[in-house]
C-alpha cells in the first residue's frame, strides 16, 4: 500500500526506475529500505552509493542493521515505539556522535510478487560523501608508496568495507588458478581480470564526483596493485624464481666476483665530484627481498635511484662550497654516470635474485604506465645489470688507491694520518684541483674518528685478510664462462620491456563507460 507521499517522493521514483534488480533482492523480514522525505532531497543527486546507504539488513540481533554501502562500519538499530526512530553512535575522537532519523511512516510495498519494507524517515542516513569530499581536496598530496598505506588507504572508506572481504575471497580463488603449468601470459590476464573487477567495484561505491576523477582513479588502482598482487607475492615469487634460477646463478657470481674485486666508480668513468659512498642508496637496494608486491620492488628501486642522484648531488655541492668556488656548480648528471653510479650499488647490495626481480616487476606490476618515473627506473636497473655482465675488469683502468672495505684498526689509524697529513699540507688554499668528493667525505669522517678514539678502541674491525675473505677472493670470474654469459643475455631479452597493451586499452575502456554511465 502506497499513498501521494511515497508516489510523489523522488528518492523512492529513482528506486523503482533504476533499481529494479537491487530492490527485488531488498524483500523480506530482514530488510528495511529507508526513503528519506521529499524536503531533504533538494539539490541532493540521488546515485547508486546513495541508493545503498539507505538500504538496512538485520545485523546479529533483532532490531539491528547494517546499510549495503557501509556493512558494519556503521551499525543501526531501530528505537522506540511512537515515534519510532533509526540511531547509531559513532566515536569521533573522545566524543561520541549520535546519530537520529525518526520514522514518518511505513509501508509494506509488492513488487514483482515479493513485499518490499519501506520507511519513510526526516533525513538522509549516512552515504559516506563527507569522506569523498575530504578526498578531493588532498588527491594531490596523497601517494601509495607502500602495502601498508595501500591497505590503510583501501579501508579508511566505509564504503569499502563490505567489498574488501569479497576481495579477500577472490583473491583466494585466484590463488588456485595460479601454479607452475600455468603460461605467464594467462597469469597476467588472471591477474588484470581481478585488478579491473576490484578497481569497478570499488569506484562505483563513491560519489560521481571522485568516479570521474582521474586521479582518484589511479590512486585506487596503484592501491589495488600493491594490495591484491601483494596477497599473492609469495606464490607469484617464488614461481619467478624456478623460472630465473639459473640465470640468477649467473648474475651472483658475477656480482661477488665484482664486490671482491674493489670495483670503484672511477673505473666505470665517473666524474670525481660525483664519486662518494652511496650508503642510503645500497640498504635500499639490499632491502628489495624484504619487499611483498611487485610494485613495491619497483619502488624501491625508483627510491634507489632517487638517493644516488640526490647524495652524489650532495657531494658536489659540498665540494663546491668547500672550494669556494665562484658560480653555481653542475648537477645535471648524465644517463651513463647515473647507470655507472648504479652499477657499483648494485654490485654492493648483492641482491640473490636479481634477474628474478626484473622478471617479476615485469609481468607483473599493472598500475605503472611507461611514461612513469617508476617504469623508467626498472629499464634503468635492467640497463645497468647488462652492462654489469658485460664488463671485463681486466680491461678497466686501475684506481689509484686501493679500496678497501674492512680496515683493522692499525690500517685506519694509517688512513687518517694520511688524509689528515693531505689537508694540512694544502693549508688554507681550498681551490687545489684535486681535492675530491670523496676526499672531503673522508676527511669528514676522519674528524669523527678523532672525536670518539675511545669508542673506536672497544670497536673490534673484521681483518681483511680473514680466512672468509681469501675464499671469496678465489671464486671463479664469470667472464670466464662465455657460454653461461650468453645464456645470460639471451634470458634477459626474452623478457618483455613493455606493459601489457591489452591492460591499458580495458582501462581506457572502463574509464570510458564510467564517464557515459554517469553522464546518461
Amino acid at each position: 500500500m502506497t499513498d501521494e507521499t511515497l508516489e510523489a517522493n523522488a528518492f523512492y521514483k529513482h528506486l523503482k526506475e533504476h533499481h529494479e534488480e537491487r530492490l527485488s533482492e531488498w524483500c523480506g523480514p530482514h530488510w528495511l529500505i529507508c526513503i528519506p522525505q521529499q524536503s531533504v532531497l533538494e539539490g541532493v543527486e540521488i546515485t547508486a552509493p546513495l541508493i545503498e546507504a539507505h538500504a538496512l539488513k538485520q545485523h546479529g540481533s533483532d532490531g539491528r542493521y547494517v546499510s549495503v554501502l557501509c556493512g558494519d562500519s556503521i551499525v543501526y538499530e531501530m528505537s522506540g515505539e511512537e515515534p519510532r526512530a533509526i540511531i547509531y553512535n559513532e566515536e569521533e575522537g573522545s566524543e561520541v556522535v549520535v546519530f537520529k532519523a525518526t520514522v514518518l511512516n511505513e509501508y509494506l510495498v509488492t513488487f514483482k510478487d515479493k513485499v518490499i519494507h519501506l520507511l519513510l524517515v526526516d533525513k538522509l542516513l549516512n552515504s559516506a560523501q563527507d569522506q569523498d569530499d575530504q578526498v578531493s581536496d588532498h588527491l594531490l598530496l596523497t601517494a601509495i608508496t607502500s602495502f601498508a598505506q595501500a591497505e590503510k588507504f583501501l579501508a579508511k572508506f566505509r564504503c569499502h568495507k563490505p567489498l574488501l572481504s569479497e576481495i579477500d575471497e577472490l583473491v583466494c580463488r585466484t590463488a588456485d588458478d595460479l601454479h607452475p603449468t600455468v603460461d605467464i601470459d594467462h597469469m597476467q590476464n588472471i591477474l588484470q581480470d581481478v585488478l579491473i573487477k576490484c578497481w569497478e567495484k570499488l569506484l562505483k561505491k563513491h560519489s560521481p564526483t571522485l568516479q570521474m576523477d582521474t586521479r582518484f582513479q589511479d590512486l585506487l588502482f596503484r592501491a589495488l596493485d600493491f594490495y591484491v598482487i601483494g596477497r599473492l607475492h609469495e606464490m607469484l615469487w617464488w614461481l619467478v624464481c624456478g623460472r630465473c634460477q639459473v640465470v640468477d646463478q649467473i648474475v651472483k657470481a658475477r656480482l661477488s666476483h665484482l664486490r671482491h674485486a674493489n670495483l670503484s666508480p672511477m673505473q666505470l668513468g665517473v666524474p670525481a665530484h660525483y664519486y662518494t659512498p652511496l650508503p642510503a642508496a645500497v640498504v635500499e637496494l639490499a632491502s628489495l627481498a624484504g619487499i611483498e608486491s611487485a610494485i613495491g620492488r619497483l619502488q624501491c628501486v625508483s627510491s634507489t635511484t632517487e638517493l644516488i642522484q640526490a647524495q652524489a648531488k650532495e657531494a658536489c655541492l659540498t665540494l663546491h662550497q668547500y672550494k669556494d668556488q665562484d658560480g653555481e656548480p653542475e648537477l645535471t648528471m648524465t644517463h651513463e654516470e647515473l647507470v655507472a653510479l648504479l652499477s657499483t650499488v648494485v654490485v654492493q647490495a648483492q641482491c640473490s635474485h636479481l634477474v628474478s626481480n626484473i622478471y617479476y616487476m615485469t609481468h607483473f606490476v599493472f598500475s605503472v604506465t611507461e611514461d612513469d618515473p617508476l617504469w623508467q627506473s626498472l629499464g634503468l636497473l635492467r640497463q645497468t645489470l647488462e652492462n654489469i655482465m658485460k664488463l671485463d675488469v681486466a680491461r678497466l683502468p686501475p684506481v689509484t688507491q686501493t679500496l678497501r672495505k674492512e680496515l683493522s684498526l692499525q690500517d685506519l689509524m694509517q688512513v687518517s694520518h694520511e688524509i689528515e697529513s693531505r689537508f694540512e699540507s694544502k693549508g688554507s688554499s681550498r681551490s687545489i684541483g684535486d681535492i675530491t668528493a670523496l676526499d672531503l667525505q673522508l676527511h669528514q669522517l676522519t674528524q669523527q674518528i678523532q672525536l670518539s678514539t675511545q669508542a673506536l678502541s672497544e670497536t673490534q674491525l673484521t681483518d681483511r685478510n680473514s680466512p672468509s675473505r681469501k675464499s671469496d677472493r678465489m671464486s671463479m670470474s664469470p667472464s670466464q664462462d662465455s657460454t653461461r654469459s650468453q645464456s645470460f643475455r639471451e634470458f634477459l631479452s626474452s623478457i618483455p620491456s613493455t606493459l601489457r597493451e591489452s591492460l591499458r586499452r580495458r582501462q581506457s575502456q572502463q574509464r570510458s563507460a564510467i564517464q557515459s554511465t554517469l553522464n546518461g
